[in-house]
């Protein structure tokens, strides 16, 4: 009688996790986005934006010169003008390479800093303060900027940059082409299934700081000097609620943005697939015409981070042209 009691009680308790575990899942996830369309008239104003972020980062103290937002400006309105939103953890100069190649064709670029990103001190904790809302914000402020730069305007990011990039892909329809390469959209090792309730649950518990490496710490020698070698679990959860309610979103509507360009990585083990795939189910539902994707193969052994040029794992020789190709297409 006691183990009929005792496997009862277990089945309960299995069952009652199941059902946390299915409205987690299920509840829809929301973003308020309270930031209101506010486009720059022209060059000169969006510069002087540009400016004054940047001033401000530079009055604080705090923010690494390599890390300042960055403007790339050929005096004048070009043709196109592009936006490059880094990976979480790093800064601007993860693409001041491949923006300055974009420059030397022709076109304006900007590379705004995350919020919360790119401390001198390299103090993950200053993330600690992130939230969707103000990502959903920060996002909505890059696009006024780049929509003063040019006549065209792509939008482009890396990892949580992608995640802000898919954002703008779903809500901004300001924008001609939006490329998300990677986009931190969810864990990699957590099974698809469960992502969302484990970004849900890791959301409301105490936070958990973490390391890239657990071993090396901030010592890991494939963290750029300029970016954070850790991050607290908060922070990352927040970008994948951001994740999450786009998807929400293009379950009910399309994308605002007619022409979008994702690039998965089949190596990654950061980014679970399986959530990207999701996305692009949710966008494919409403007409495969403005969607195209591209992946690398799992042989080319190529990291998360497919954009600095410095990692020794990287090959951006191998990896720049095709985000050239699909930003250009």
């Amino acid at each position: 009688f006691g183990s009929h009691r005792f496997w009862t009680a277990v089945l309960l308790l299995l069952g009652a996790l199941l059902i946390v575990v299915a409205l987690l899942h299920f509840l829809p996830v929301s973003v308020d986005d309270a930031s209101a369309s506010d486009p720059a008239v022209d060059l000169a104003e969006a510069a002087a934006r540009a400016d004054a972020i940047r001033a401000a980062e530079q009055a604080s103290g705090e923010i690494n010169p390599l890390c300042e937002s960055t403007l790339l400006s050929h005096g004048e309105s070009t043709d196109r003008a592009i936006i490059f939103f880094h990976g979480f953890t790093s800064c601007p100069e993860q693409f001041r390479e491949l923006g300055e190649q974009f420059y030397d064709q022709g076109y304006n670029v900007y590379i705004p800093r995350l919020p919360h990103h790119g401390h001198a001190d390299r103090d993950r904790n200053a993330l600690l303060n992130a939230s969707a809302e103000e990502l959903a914000a920060f996002a909505a402020e890059s696009v006024d900027i780049g929509l003063g730069l040019g006549d065209e305007v792509v939008v482009a990011g890396l990892s949580g940059g992608g995640t802000i990039a898919t954002w703008v892909a779903q809500e901004h329809g300001e924008v001609d082409r939006v490329v998300a390469v990677a986009p931190f959209l969810g864990i990699g090792f957590i099974p698809t299934p469960l992502n969302r309730a484990v970004s849900r649950v890791i959301d409301v518990v105490p936070n958990i700081d973490m390391w890239w490496d657990p071993a090396a710490r901030e010592n890991n020698p494939m963290t750029a000097d300029y970016a954070y070698p850790g991050y607290p679990l908060h922070a990352l959860a927040e970008y994948l609620r951001l994740g999450f309610a786009t998807q929400d979103s293009a379950r009910r509507e399309k994308p605002a943005v007619d022409s979008i360009f994702v690039i998965n990585n089949a190596h990654d083990s950061s980014v679970n697939n399986g959530v990207t795939e999701q996305l692009l189910d949710a966008w494919q539902a409403h007409g495969e015409e403005y969607l195209d994707t591209y992946e690398f193969e799992e042989s080319l052994g190529l990291p998360h981070d497919l954009i600095t040029p410095t990692r020794a794992d990287g090959d951006p020789a191998l990896v720049y042209p095709v985000i050239i190709s699909g930003i250009e297409n």
